[in-house]
């Protein structure tokens, strides 16, 4: 771990060496040498939240060992040194997961948080619709929707939005294997008189089945519309290869339409870091209406400088993935916001910066998406309870010796995007 130190104090000797020279530039005149001030909420900004089922993470002794681990870089431990207040909770379907997810719901509603994102939701490639997605992920949706019949979970005045997560569906697809040529898939049904039958769907069908599958869902009173439309987050958009962008986006605005009668407000998460013409022919093209960003403090493996000014780069990453996206492509913009990020807990890797949590430097990210919000202000953090790198702004257990820090990270966000 010293040897991002190193880095970081050689990038900073040579940079203020330089300014040191009569003839040589300021440190005043360097881009990123300016600060995040604060921005006054006049009004309140919606704020969506991505929720996590840590169950697997937080049972694997090693990831918990790394998690709550004393931190002393002297030896190699660099854990956060924290514990969910929860512990080692599970979200399953059950009473003690509704419970547990009771909880949560309730320190977001303290914190004013508008809409929970819900876990992915993937497609069951081997039946038709409706059983078309994951059985698990559909009874967990109905679980976190307070629709559940067996335990339902009280929302109070917040939603949700489902996370589509297209990974698996896109599986095989690449820029050499397109959606359009991907071989159909074969069925076997029971009609309603009872005979047994045999359909196929090409995979462009498919696609539209899981999105009319994911629109079921809108139905629900309560079921996260920003202007009178159905929010959809994307995750992995950029797996969906095809030769027609945007007639495979029409249509599945066109499935959803002609299923629910609603225009569906799709938003793609974009890999942190990247630039957007790198997905010119995937949801840019396809028209999307909004882009956001993943966890900003996964700054990459390797890229120690990030650190220093990390809020000045982020801050210059969305003006410019917020000013390209409006100006090629009509497409609005959604700033993240993250406490931290730590591949260490995951993993026990040392590849990668570790941005551990600081309250002071939250607030200077709330501030930066403040200052980037798009056309329709909409805040997305990540995350509730992504124990498994860190990521997390769930309380957790204030105790001597900890790095515990409580609601703290709940009570900013309601400080910095909520009016008193």
């Amino acid at each position: 771990m010293k040897f991002k130190y190193i880095i970081i104090a050689l990038f900073l000797s040579g940079l203020f060496a330089s300014c040191t020279e009569e003839s040589g530039p300021s440190i005043d005149d360097y881009p990123l040498n300016y600060q995040i001030e604060p921005i006054a909420v006049t009004q309140d900004i919606p704020v969506g939240i991505y929720l996590y089922n840590p169950a697997t993470a937080l049972a694997n002794e090693a990831i918990w060992t790394r998690l709550t681990e004393s931190h002393d870089e002297a030896t190699g431990k660099v854990g956060p040194n924290v514990e969910p207040v929860l512990g080692k909770y599970t979200l399953g379907v059950n009473d003690e997961g509704a419970q547990n997810l009771q909880t949560l719901f309730n320190w977001c509603k303290d914190a004013r948080i508008d809409f929970i994102v819900s876990t992915g939701l993937k497609e069951n490639a081997n039946a038709l619709y409706p059983n078309n997605i994951n059985t698990g992920d559909s009874a967990f949706i109905r679980l976190i929707s307070g629709q559940h019949a067996n335990y339902p979970v009280d929302m109070g005045d917040m939603k949700y939005a489902i996370l589509m997560d297209i990974n698996n569906f896109c599986s095989g697809l690449s820029n050499n294997a397109l959606l359009e040529n991907a071989a159909t898939q074969k069925y076997t049904y029971t009609d309603e008189d009872g005979i047994k039958r045999d359909t196929t769907l090409t995979r462009e069908e498919r696609l539209y089945n899981l999105f009319r599958r994911a629109s079921d869902f809108f139905r629900d009173d309560t079921y996260f519309h920003l202007n009178g439309r159905p929010v959809l987050v994307l995750a992995n958009p950029e797996k969906l290869f095809t030769a027609k962008s945007k007639e495979v986006y029409d249509g599945i605005r066109r499935t959803i339409r002609e299923h629910t009668g609603k225009d569906v407000y799709l938003i793609a998460r974009q890999t942190q870091w990247t630039p957007p013409a790198r997905f010119h022919d995937h949801f840019l093209s396809g028209g999307v209406d909004a882009v956001t960003m993943d966890n900003m403090c996964n700054v990459g493996a390797g890229y120690y400088e990030r650190l220093y000014w990390l809020n000045q780069f982020i801050n210059e990453n969305f003006k410019y993935n917020r000013e390209y996206i409006s100006a090629h492509y009509g497409i609005d913009f959604i700033p993240s916001v993250a406490a931290s990020y730590n591949i260490y807990v995951n993993n026990g890797s040392y590849n990668s910066p570790i941005v551990s949590k600081n309250a002071d430097e939250f607030r200077k990210r709330c501030n930066v998406a403040k200052m980037n919000l798009g056309k329709t202000p909409l805040v997305l953090v990540e995350s509730l309870n992504n124990w498994q790198y860190d990521a997390q702004i769930e309380p957790s257990v204030v105790r001597e010796g900890s790095s515990g820090y409580g609601t703290i990270y709940l009570d900013i966000l309601k400080e910095q995007f909520k009016r008193n």
